[in-house]
This record gives structure tokens, sequence and C-alpha cells, in this order.
């Protein structure tokens, strides 16, 4: 006779009702290194293969310079290094995602796009206080699915710590 599975409670937000069971959210995959992320399709209206950057002098960071995106000129981020990673090894195609944020558009650079996943809400948790790690100081909440535990980006929190980091890194200068 074998012993009958046990339920564990998925730790989240709020208490799990059987409607918020079937509400989903849709993610872009984004890796940079490996580590995955995820990035909301309604945070991500354009993704793009990133032509030519102008680079800016003196910017530090993961700041590699502006872009033309459409006509409009937007600031390019580098995830990977503005994580402080590695740069990656030989040449590789170099995606980026236009983030809208405060009337703001920045392109931010990963190593590849994955898939659009459709999550249910009951997966979803509040990232934990313990985890300090820079790879996800700008994610607030994570899925639990098949391929591990995703970090959703927040784009606002991500953009204030990229606005204070240029404020510091001005005044410092």
């Amino acid at each position: 006779m074998q012993p009958e599975p046990v339920e564990t409670p998925t730790p989240r937000r709020g208490p799990i009702s059987a409607a918020s069971a079937h509400i989903k959210a849709g993610f872009f995959t984004v890796f940079v290194a490996d580590q995955v992320y995820g990035i909301s399709v309604a945070d991500a209206p354009t993704i793009f293969s990133l032509g030519e950057v102008t680079p800016v002098p003196s910017v530090r960071g993961g700041f590699i310079g502006l872009t033309n995106l459409r006509g409009r000129i937007v600031v390019t981020v580098n995830l990977r290094e503005w994580l402080g990673l590695q740069p990656k090894a030989g040449r590789a195609e170099k995606y980026a995602i236009a983030l809208e944020v405060r009337n703001e558009c920045i392109a931010l650079l990963v190593d590849r796009i994955g898939d659009v996943l459709t999550l249910p809400d009951m997966g979803r948790a509040e990232v934990p206080p313990h985890f300090k790690s820079r790879k996800i100081h700008f994610a607030r909440e994570m899925y639990f699915a098949e391929i591990g535990l995703i970090p959703i980006l927040d784009k606002t929190l991500l953009f204030n710590q990229l606005m204070a980091q240029v404020s510091s890194e001005t005044l410092a200068d």
C-alpha cells in the first residue's frame, strides 16, 4: 500500500480562493546567463533585435548607450552587465525588450528570449525578504513553474534602481 500524496501549500499573496486558482498571467521568459526571468506581456510591448548602439562616455553599471527604436532614442541597459555578470563569450544575437516607465523608454538587453508562459495566479509568491541576491532585487514576486522559480521583473522597481544608480554616479563625479 502506497502512502497518499500530501499537498503542500504554495506560498502566495493573500488567501487562495477557488476563483483565483483559475486566474492566469502571461509572461515572456528571458534569460541572462543561467537565470530565467519573467516579464509581463503587458509590460513588454516590443521585443527586438538590437542594432547599432551609440556609446555614451563615462557611463557605467550596465548602461551601454543609446539606440534608435522606431525613431525614438532610448537608453540601452545590458542586464548581464548590470547584474555584475561576466560578458557573454563569443558573438551572440542581441535581443532587447522595450520597457516604458513614466513616459521614458529603456531597452533592456538580455541573452535570449524564451517562451511565453501562462501561469496560474496560485503559483505566485512575494519574493521572500531573505532573498538578497542582486539577481532578483528588481523583482517583487516570483512564480513557481515547471522550469523552476521565475522572478518576475517589476519594470518600475528596475527603472527606479537604474535612475538611482545614475544619480549616485553623477553626484560622485
